[in-house]
């Protein structure tokens, strides 16, 4: 019995190891960031509303998507890699070679949508507004020199 335990884990642990290190497919990279970039927007655009006085505040609402942000927001960019530039993405492939500048586009956005959340904290929209709208010009910023 011992023997086809040891056999059934060292199979389990053979198919990890060859799944993660499997080659990722570009379309599967661009796939994997698209869909984090609409879980931004899905969360992005409610606090935008309510920013705008398009919907009513509610507190409890902006600080679980500021959170999600959070939480979002490091995950997309492991999924820019070399051949996932092609059509069906706005990605442009100077993401490879203007890598420092690219990168300093995502610590920038990473830092303005931690103080989003902080700022969502204390759930008054003088704090909110503008941490927010600097929230919102990192993504911009970034669309503007890095996508198409």
């Amino acid at each position: 019995m011992k023997k086809f335990t040891l056999l059934g884990m060292a199979t389990v642990l053979t198919c990890l190891s060859l799944s993660a290190t499997a080659e990722i497919k570009p379309f599967e990279a661009v796939e994997y960031r698209q869909g984090i970039f609409k879980a931004f927007k899905w969360n992005f655009g409610p606090m935008a509303d309510m920013v705008k006085g398009k919907t009513e505040f509610n507190a409890e609402e902006f600080n679980k998507r500021a959170e999600r942000m959070v939480e979002l927001g490091s995950m997309p960019w492991e999924a820019f890699l070399a051949g996932t530039y092609a059509s069906g993405t706005g990605a442009l492939p100077k993401i490879e070679t203007e890598k420092d500048a690219y990168n300093k586009k995502i610590e920038s956005f990473e830092k303005a949508i931690a103080n989003l959340a902080t700022a969502a904290k204390t759930n008054d929209m003088k704090n909110i507004g503008p941490a927010f709208g600097q929230a919102g010009r990192t993504c911009k910023s970034c669309h503007d020199q890095f996508r198409d």
